[in-house]
């Protein structure tokens, strides 16, 4: 089928013969057939590059059409952008929102297209349950992902509750699509085709072994590097998937030696990582994780997209947000480690996912994914599990005690539903209750109605308390709130204090805690004692339960360096984390401060020193800093340039003390910051003359 033949306004068909599209792939045809230019429910499994989001932008363009709105949900905020993006240069009047999850944003329904996170549009359902009444149409990126333990129970949740919208779905090949079809009353396109004919094969032994042919490569004790040699030297790129962060640095490190220097200089962040990447870029090598900042990811992407770069080491998470293809895929590890079950086998949706970036249309004729095996027997293993199986279908993960008390809470404070018989029916339309015994859920449901009323979220006749309200429009868990109200309670206010109560909670992430740190970290406990709000666990009898308190003490220790001007590069070195986790649990302390000062208000406490300590987190800085902190342009390492100088204040901040001020920053940045606003409307005033 060719795009002439779609039935749509002639412009809209100039526009995508603009972009390039000229004919129908084989399931975009099959979508076409099944109503998705109609008001049909469709659910699209089909492989990675195959379409899925041009077809998505179709039944978009038939909505806007029709004068309604459309929201595209994606589970990440990298996603989000990228899908910003696209739509933007296709001309849509497209939004983004991904945070903000207690603001409701009216200004958001202006939009044609409206792309959120799945945790941002259950937010401003929370806060408003007809926020989307003029939106008719919702696209959900990445629905398998119901099946995830993270965010899977908000994504059912989320699609549960804007079940009377029309439903596209694009989801990964996944062995039981036609039950989350069948669910949503949708009908169904399930393809293994691809643009990129998809090989797979097993390395061992010096050679690929396909399903239906052998290459000789080589011998070589770093299979990796051989593998992505051949590749690059046939014109292609790779991409390697590894089991760890560590993995990834000590793979690229190892593999770049055998590069020839290709590229000059690429502007990576001044970072610890920023300056590794910057050393492998030279040779066209590249590491790839979440614990690197957000532009030094963006800028691996951007060089990997431009060529530039020709083999990324990535840990899996990038097989499951943007969109990043390569002539070959290697798949290195297939366990990793778990935290709480040591290492476990890599689950074949995600290795499906990783293979599916292999082949890069327009550039590639076929695609290669190759696992890597030692001996022949594990090639054996590795050819049933990930090459001739399916994979296991997913299945629901709503019913959680944590994921049902926060999701119970919202429905009955945002009046969502509003007494028991309409909580349990709601429940009845989820996806748990329709691959199990509806009845199943029931108990479960109750058990977390009486959570909440014992804890003083909801009344006994089922309306929220004011605590209720806040807690559900914070967006955190209900027991992270019992803990904050508690502490509140006690009275009992200091720095690691109130650090470590919230790093106490389910919503902030602990830090590994490593055996050898267990000591040093249960010694440094006994200076911060008395200030602890939380009971202590007794190491002797409680000895499991104080070895999770050590490790969340170790978290709050982070916050408590930070906010003590510990240089970041330090703090990565110390805490074993990247640039990229100290920036997301600083947001994430943020937040949970933010909550704390609003329940805190509750309470009628005071709450000038959370409001105190929320801009020490921000900025990283001690108190004594915090009036220098509002002059714009003004960070932790030159507020305390200008606070060894003598400059205490923003009042101090003028004329008569500039060369004070230049002796601690320089004389532009100074004049910048003492005469900014007489530069930036001299400067307005020149460029209208010069207009004139």
């Amino acid at each position: 089928m060719n795009i002439e033949d779609l039935p749509l306004k002639d412009e809209d068909i100039q526009l995508f013969k603009s972009k390039g599209y000229s004919k129908l792939y084989p399931p975009q045809e099959e979508a076409i057939k099944k109503g998705l230019l109609s008001e049909n429910n469709i659910i699209l499994a089909v492989p990675t590059a195959s379409g899925k989001t041009l077809m998505a932008m179709m039944a978009i363009l038939k909505t806007i059409n029709e004068e309604k709105k459309a929201i595209y949900v994606v589970p990440l905020r990298a996603l989000a952008d990228e899908k910003y993006k696209e739509f933007k240069e296709f001309g849509f009047n497209v939004g983004i929102s991904t945070s903000d999850y207690d603001h409701l944003d009216y200004t958001l329904k202006r939009y044609s297209v409206l792309i959120l996170t799945v945790e941002r549009c259950d937010s401003l359902l929370r806060n408003d349950t007809n926020f989307f009444d003029d939106f008719k149409l919702v696209v959900y990126d990445e629905i398998h992902l119901i099946d995830s333990s993270n965010r899977g129970p908000t994504l059912e949740i989320v699609v549960s509750k804007l079940s009377d919208k029309r439903i596209i779905g694009l989801s990964a090949t996944i062995s039981n699509a036609s039950e989350i079809a069948s669910w949503l009353n949708a009908f169904l396109v399930k393809s293994e085709w691809r643009p990129v004919p998809l090989i797979k094969g097993v390395f061992v032994n010096e050679k690929i072994i396909f399903e239906d042919q052998e290459k000789y490569i080589g011998a070589s004790e770093n299979a990796v590097c051989l593998l992505s040699k051949d590749s690059i030297n046939d014109g292609g790129q790779t991409l390697v998937f590894v089991n760890s962060r560590r993995s990834s640095e000590s793979t690229a490190e190892k593999i770049s030696k055998e590069f020839s220097v290709i590229n000059t200089e690429a502007g990576f962040s001044d970072t610890t990582s920023g300056k590794k990447l910057e050393k492998l870029f030279r040779r066209g090598v590249a590491f790839h994780h979440a614990g690197l900042l957000y532009e030094d990811r963006k800028k691996v992407e951007d060089f990997f997209i431009a060529n530039d770069i020709k083999v990324i080491i990535a840990t899996p998470t990038l097989a499951a947000g943007i969109n990043l293809p390569a002539r070959r895929v290697i798949i290195k590890d297939y366990f990793r480690f778990d935290s709480n079950y040591g290492s476990i086998r890599i689950p074949r949706i995600e290795v499906t996912q990783m293979m599916g970036r292999a082949g890069r249309p327009k550039y590639d004729s076929f695609g290669e994914a190759i696992l890597i095996a030692k001996r022949e027997e594990e090639k054996d293993f590795l050819f049933q599990e990930y090459i001739k199986s399916e994979p296991l279908p997913i299945s629901s993960k709503l019913a959680t005690e944590g994921g049902l008390r926060t999701h119970v809470l919202s429905l009955i404070a945002s009046e969502f539903v509003n007494d028991r018989d309409a909580l349990r029916n709601f429940f009845k339309g989820t996806f748990y209750a329709f691959k199990e015994d509806p009845e199943l859920i029931v108990p479960l449901i109750d058990g977390s109605l009486d959570f909440l009323i014992e804890n003083g979220f909801l009344e006994k006749d089922f309306s929220a308390t004011p605590l209720g309200k806040v807690v559900s429009k914070l967006y955190i868990d209900p027991k992270s709130a019992i803990i904050m109200r508690d502490g509140i309670l006690k009275d009992k206010y200091s720095d690691i204090g109130i650090l470590h109560l919230l790093c106490s909670t389910p919503d902030m992430p602990t830090l590994y805690l490593r055996k050898k740190e267990f000591e040093t970290y249960h010694e440094t406990l006994y200076d911060f004692w008395e200030m602890i709000i939380q009971d202590i666990p007794d190491p002797f009898y409680e000895e499991a339960d104080f070895e999770f308190f050590i490790s969340q003490f170790k978290t709050a220790m982070l916050f408590h360096d930070w906010i003590n001007e510990e240089k970041e590069d330090l703090l990565v070195l110390k805490y074993g984390i990247g640039e990229g986790d100290l920036q997301r649990l600083k947001e994430n302390m943020d937040w949970l401060l933010y909550s704390f000062e609003r329940i805190s208000g509750i309470f009628r406490r005071d709450t000038s020193k959370i409001k105190i300590l929320r801009t020490r987190v921000k900025y990283g800085a001690k108190e004594e800093l915090i009036d220098l902190l509002e002059i714009k342009g003004i960070g932790r390492v030159r507020a305390r340039r200008l606070y060894k100088e003598g400059i205490k204040s923003k009042d101090m901040v003028n004329s008569d003390n500039l060369p004070l001020i230049k002796k601690a920053l320089g004389e532009k940045i100074s004049e910048s910051i003492v005469f900014g606003d007489y530069y930036e409307e001299r400067d307005l005033k020149q460029t209208k003359i010069s207009e004139f």
